[in-house]
């Protein structure tokens, strides 16, 4: 009986030290109905030769090399679900590496299901490839992934598992990168693939090895807090507010659109303070970050939180003085 065909893409930028057990892990599958597409975002580290010597020892290896780095993954991404063959696709970053019986595990669970997407519970590697931690994930409906992630700014489950390649070709849709923020994209684009009706489900073992190293935990602190207005904004114009802010009393209020442009302003000023605070920066960041530097990052939360106020100080009296104290307290954040 014949398998169907699974593509592989690898996105590699400047790995060199990474990218072949990468490779490797991906060559060695017990899967063996396998194309791979390796993007190389104009690596400069000697990566070029690494993959075009596998390349030659690979019939089902091709490669795509981009003349100028695209700033992040999300290209790379787009063209390997444009130039995926197989009836499932995966793409996953070069310093990552797969276990030996992953894509058959996948495939076999996709066979089984009418699902679109699995994911699966990852270690945790060091530079020297031994496991370090467990990053173990659930299976929440979507309205409770879209509370999560609004809560807490951060991804509820991996998106470098199997996909189903027919659901992006009937859905007309590819990888997106959301008011061009290419940084960390993976939280926008479940929230993306699940309003394009995602049905996704889990294996409960560690089959991909994720790998944390200086390189890629970034100290750039303007792009996070970029990234999660962002994750915001999204959210807000994509989803009914009963969702990602269930516990409020939509329902009493005589004046709903003001009362949740009163919600919004208030939401953006609370995250503006946990900011100055550094209440949400990582600790080995926080203690390097000046305060100048954190107003000057947190400048497109405050443009939106008045947005907010403007726009419902236009919608009548029901809550004008709430909404130009809350003003007042804006005007006040750079004054301190």
């Amino acid at each position: 009986m014949s398998v169907p065909l699974v593509t592989i893409g690898i996105i590699n930028y400047n790995c060199k030290k990474y990218l072949e057990t990468c490779l490797t892990s991906y060559f060695n599958q017990s899967y063996e109905n396998t194309e791979i597409i390796v993007v190389d975002d104009c690596s400069t580290d000697g990566s070029v030769e690494v993959i075009k010597f596998l390349e030659q020892n690979h019939q089902n290896m091709r490669c795509i090399y981009h003349p100028q780095n695209s700033g992040g993954p999300s290209r790379g991404i787009q063209e390997i679900i444009k130039e995926a063959r197989g009836k499932y696709f995966q793409w996953i970053a070069s310093d990552d590496y797969a276990e030996i019986h992953a894509i058959r595990k996948f495939v076999d669970y996709l066979e089984k299901t009418n699902n679109d997407y699995v994911y699966c519970n990852l270690n945790i590697v060091d530079e020297n490839n031994r496991i370090t931690a467990h990053w173990n994930y659930t299976v929440p409906t979507p309205d409770e992934m879209i509370y999560r992630i609004f809560t807490y700014c951060s991804g509820v489950i991996p998106m470098n598992g199997l996909y189903r390649t027919r659901f992006f070709h009937e859905n007309n849709i590819t990888w997106s990168i959301y008011k061009d923020n290419d940084y960390s994209s993976d939280t926008i684009n479940s929230l993306y693939f699940i309003k394009n009706g995602l049905k996704y489900g889990m294996i409960k073992e560690s089959l991909i090895n994720y790998r944390l190293h200086p390189g890629n935990c970034s100290h750039k602190i303007k792009e996070r807090i970029i990234t999660s207005f962002t994750v915001y904004d999204y959210i807000i114009k994509n989803f009914d507010e009963l969702v990602y802010l269930p516990h409020i009393q939509w329902s009493n209020q005589k004046n709903r659109e003001q009362f949740k442009n009163y919600v919004l302003a208030a939401f953006f000023y609370n995250r503006i303070l946990r900011y100055i605070k550094l209440e949400d920066i990582p600790h080995y960041i926080k203690y390097s970050i000046t305060g100048e530097k954190i107003k000057e990052c947190i400048q497109v939360f405050v443009q939106e939180g008045m947005r907010y106020l403007q726009e419902g100080l236009t919608q009548g009296d029901a809550l004008k003085n709430e909404l130009e104290l809350l003003a007042e307290k804006y005007e006040s954040i750079f004054s301190e």
